[in-house]
């Protein structure tokens, strides 16, 4: 049996553009007070409290799931909990998608967000402040086992129209975080692990670090290994720079290597800008220093502004890795851009490099570029 959660956080989980995923999945909320979401409040329809004083999260997950064989029709049951998120959880919906859906088998289960603030999707929340969020889990009545999971942003209502959802309460952080560890390597799926990654990473507990790293290093799978990575590069913890270095001194594996080189691109830390620099000065691999150079590119920190020009004016370089220089240089902001590729285009040495410079410039539409141009065009 498989089920497929169809919405924003679905693509947040499998790895879309880079740019939304980050503003979908850790993205700031709108001021005003923080919701409670200690009881049931977000959720409506058909909702069963299993939150039993007392009981351990694994004691009111099996009595959910006791309960759900008496009356799922489906096979399958919704367990939902609260849990301390690293920051705000809001998403978006920027595709203007329909109500939620969960498809298991031949039956369709539709959960309707019935009310929420703006749906924008929001800029990345920098200072990743812990705040109140949900998990949401669709398990196998039979076997126990996960086959769907997202993360509840609790400014939303969500209704679920023909399938119960168990509210298992407020566990402790160390409980909720080892219940949906234990759950990741029980399920077999590549996606439900992926997306269970998601849930684990946004704990805010000192262990996920190590979960993560561990999970990079060793998992069976290629694409839970590259999505740990990426993780790995979200989660406020001073560790994540040196975990990544480490990943790529020990994986040769390209699709890994690249992932550390977005992850480092992620992190604040001067020590992750620091590796970025050596990857792309130094790398034997051509098509990862030129991603580490974009990303440099796309950090636009004094230290990567310097990397990028000693990079494009150093004569032992190759031409494609210079124009891939120059392209990053075009994505700093245009105070920096501008005047740096105005001089490339008028004194670099290679034809080739000149051109790519002249290229994204006339992309600026800057009145110095302008200019610039006027002075060739009228020369000719």
């Amino acid at each position: 049996m498989t089920a497929r959660i169809m919405n924003a956080e679905k693509a947040a989980a499998l790895f879309g553009a880079a740019a939304f995923l980050l503003a979908a999945v850790v993205c700031t909320a709108p001021a005003g007070p923080t919701p409670d979401v200690g009881g049931t409040g977000f959720l409506k329809g058909r909702v069963h409290d299993a939150a039993r004083a007392g009981a351990s999260l694994e004691e009111r997950f099996a009595a959910a799931r006791i309960e759900a064989a008496r009356s799922s029709p489906s096979g399958t049951f919704f367990a939902a909990a609260r849990f301390e998120s690293v920051s705000r959880i809001h998403f978006g919906r920027p595709d203007g998608a329909g109500p939620l859906t969960v498809a298991s088998g031949d039956s369709r289960i539709i959960i309707r967000e019935t009310s929420g603030d703006d749906p924008s999707v929001r800029e990345g929340d920098e200072k990743r402040t812990p705040s109140p969020a949900a998990w949401l889990i669709l398990s196998d009545v039979k076997t126990g086992r996960v086959v769907d999971a997202t993360i509840l942003d609790p400014e939303r209502t969500y209704a679920f129209d023909s399938q119960a959802v168990f509210w298992l309460g407020n566990p402790p952080g160390a409980e909720s975080l080892s219940f949906i560890e234990t759950r990741f390597q029980a399920a077999s799926d590549p996606e439900v692990r992926e997306r269970m990654l998601l849930v684990l990473s946004r704990h805010n507990d000192s262990r996920v670090y190590g979960l993560l790293r561990r999970i990079a290093l060793e998992d069976r799978e290629m694409d839970v290994r590259r999505s740990a990575v990426f993780w790995l590069g979200t989660i406020p913890d001073p560790r994540a720079p040196a975990g990544l270095k480490e990943i790529y001194r020990l994986d040769r594996d390209p699709e890994i290597k690249e992932r550390v080189v977005f992850a480092l691109s992620l992190r604040p830390e001067k020590e992750a800008v620091l590796e970025l620099i050596r990857i792309a000065r130094k790398d034997a691999d051509d098509s990862v220093r030129r991603n580490a150079v974009f990303w440099l590119g796309q950090k636009a920190s004094a230290e990567s502004v310097r990397a990028l020009k000693d990079i494009i004016e150093s004569p032992g370089e190759e031409r494609q890795l210079k124009e891939q220089a120059v392209f990053a240089v075009s994505q700093l902001p245009p105070e920096r851009a501008v005047p740096m590729l105005i001089d490339i285009a008028r004194t670099h040495r290679s034809s080739s490099v000149r051109k790519k410079a002249l290229f994204w410039l006339g992309q600026t539409g800057d009145p110095a570029a302008l200019q610039l141009f006027e002075e060739i065009l009228l020369k000719k």
